[in-house]
C-alpha cells in the first residue's frame, strides 16, 4: 500500500462510499500515524495507521 493506490474500504459508514485514493501516508518511528484519503470527493479524510487492516479491505489498483 502507497500514495496513490485506489483501495476499497470497510467498515466505515455509507458516506465515506467504497473506493478512495491515498494521498499521504504518515509513520513514525512507533509505528504510530495515519492514511490520508480522498474518499466521495471529500479531502483530508484519514484513518489510524495501527487500523488500517480493519478500514482497508484490499489495494485495487497499485501505482507504480
Amino acid at each position: 500500500m502507497k500514495v496513490g493506490d485506489l483501495v476499497r474500504l470497510k467498515n466505515l459508514t455509507s458516506d465515506w462510499g467504497e473506493i478512495a485514493l491515498i494521498t499521504n501516508i504518515n509513520v513514525t518511528e512507533y509505528g504510530l500515524g495515519q492514511i490520508s484519503l480522498i474518499v466521495n470527493g471529500m479531502m483530508n479524510c484519514a484513518i489510524p495507521w495501527i487500523k488500517r487492516d480493519k478500514y482497508i479491505a484490499e489495494v485495487i489498483n497499485e501505482t507504480r
